[in-house]
C-alpha cells in the first residue's frame, strides 16, 4: 500500500466505505500484460525491417559498385578506343596536310606556268615591228659590250650599219630619230684612227714562232780560233799517243774568239733554250695586252724583246735584223683609242619601243 492509501485510510471515517482503487491497478497491470507480446512482435516486425532494409541498402550498394565498375571499364575501353581513334585521326590529319602541300605546289607550278604561257602569247602577239626593234636592241647591246671592253670599232660599225638597213626596209615604221642616231654614231666610230689589231696579232705570233730559230751571237761566231785536229802518226807509242790527245781536249777548254764590236754576255749552252723561251713569252704578253688595249704593257713588253733581240741575237743575220725592225715598227703604233659609246642609238631604239607599247597598255 502506497503513502497515499494511508493517508487517505487515515482520513476516511471509520464506517465508510473501503475504496475501489485495487481493481483498477489490476485492470491496468493486466492491460500491460497483454501489451507486451504486442511490444515484442512490434519489435520483432521492427527489427526484421531493419534487417530488411539494411540486407536491400547492401545489396543495393553491390549492385551500384557493380554498375560503376561496370561503367568505369567501359569508359576505359572506350578512352582507350578513343585513344586509338585520335591517333588515328593525327595519321590521316598528317596525311591529308602533305597532300595539301603537294596541291599548293602543284597550283604553284600551274601559275608559273600559266604566267609563262601569257607572256608567250602577249610575246607572240606582238607586231613584227616590235620585234625588229627588240632585236636591234640587243645587237646594239652587244656592239656596247664589244666596243668598251675590247675596243672592237668594226664590230660596232657592222652592228649600227645592219640595224640601219633593217630600219630602212621596215616602211611603216616612223623610225626618223632612230635612224638619225645610228648615222651618228656612225660617224663618230669611223673618225676614228683604225688600230690593224688582227695584222699586229699576225706579226706577234710570226716573231713567236722564229723564236728557235734566230741564231745567237755566240753561235755564230767563226770557228777560226778552234784548234786544229791533231795529224796522228801510226809510229806513235801508245803512251805518246794517250798523252798528245789529253793535251788536246786540255787545249779546247779554253778558247780566245774575236768579237767585233760591244762585249757580248756570256751564256752557257743551256741558257739559250731559256732566252727563247722568255723571248716567246714576252711577245704573247704582247699580244695579251694588245687585245686589252693596255698601250704601257704592250710597249713594255715590245721594247724588252727588242733588247734582247739586239744583245743576244746575231745583228748580221737578216732574219734578225727584219725581227728588229719590226718590233720597231710595231712598238711605234699606238693602239690606245679613245672609244666613243653608242648610247645615243640604244637610248633611242628604247625610246622607239615605249612609244609602241605605250598605246597597248
Amino acid at each position: 500500500m502506497s503513502e497515499l492509501d494511508k493517508i487517505s485510510f487515515k482520513t476516511e471515517p471509520a464506517d465508510a466505505a473501503p475504496a475501489a482503487p485495487q481493481p483498477a491497478r489490476g485492470r491496468a497491470g493486466s492491460a500491460m500484460l497483454r501489451l507486451i507480446p504486442l511490444a515484442v512482435v512490434l519489435s520483432f516486425i521492427a527489427s526484421a525491417g531493419v534487417a530488411w532494409l539494411a540486407w536491400d541498402a547492401q545489396t543495393r550498394a553491390d549492385v551500384l559498385r557493380q554498375s560503376v565498375g561496370q561503367k568505369l571499364a567501359d569508359a576505359e575501353a572506350q578512352g582507350s578506343q578513343g585513344t586509338v581513334a585520335v591517333k588515328q585521326l593525327q595519321s590521316q590529319l598528317a596525311d591529308t596536310q602533305n597532300r595539301l602541300n603537294q596541291v599548293e605546289v602543284k597550283l604553284v607550278d600551274m601559275q608559273t606556268q600559266r604566267i609563262a604561257l601569257e607572256e608567250m602569247y602577249r610575246e607572240l602577239a606582238r607586231a613584227p615591228d616590235d620585234w625588229l626593234l627588240a632585236e636591234i636592241e640587243q645587237t646594239l647591246n652587244i656592239a656596247a659590250q664589244q666596243l668598251q671592253l675590247a675596243g672592237n670599232v668594226r664590230a660596232a660599225i657592222m652592228a649600227l650599219q645592219t640595224a640601219d638597213a633593217r630600219l630602212a626596209r621596215a616602211d611603216k615604221m616612223q623610225t626618223l630619230q632612230l635612224r638619225r642616231a645610228l648615222n651618228q654614231d656612225m660617224e663618230k666610230l669611223k673618225s676614228l684612227p683604225l688600230v690593224d689589231t688582227t695584222g699586229i696579232s699576225i706579226k706577234l705570233d710570226s716573231l713567236a714562232n722564229l723564236a728557235d730559230s734566230l741564231p745567237l751571237v755566240i753561235t755564230s761566231l767563226s770557228p777560226s780560233a778552234r784548234a786544229p785536229e791533231r795529224t796522228r802518226n801510226a809510229s806513235e807509242g801508245w803512251a805518246t799517243r794517250v798523252a798528245n790527245d789529253m793535251w788536246d781536249e786540255f787545249r779546247q777548254l779554253v778558247r780566245i774568239s774575236e768579237i767585233n764590236g760591244s762585249e757580248v754576255p756570256l751564256l752557257a749552252p743551256g741558257q739559250g733554250y731559256f732566252l727563247r723561251e722568255n723571248l716567246r713569252l714576252r711577245l704573247l704578253s704582247a699580244r695579251l695586252a694588245l687585245l686589252a688595249r693596255d698601250e704601257a704593257s704592250y710597249k713594255d713588253d715590245l721594247r724588252q724583246a727588242r733588247e734582247w733581240l739586239i744583245r743576244y741575237f746575231d745583228p748580221k743575220a737578216k732574219v734578225n735584223t727584219a725581227a728588229i725592225a719590226t718590233l720597231k715598227q710595231l712598238q711605234d703604233s699606238s693602239i690606245s683609242i679613245a672609244v666613243p659609246h653608242i648610247n645615243d642609238s640604244i637610248n633611242a631604239v628604247r625610246q622607239a619601243r615605249a612609244a609602241r607599247e605605250k598605246p597597248a597598255r
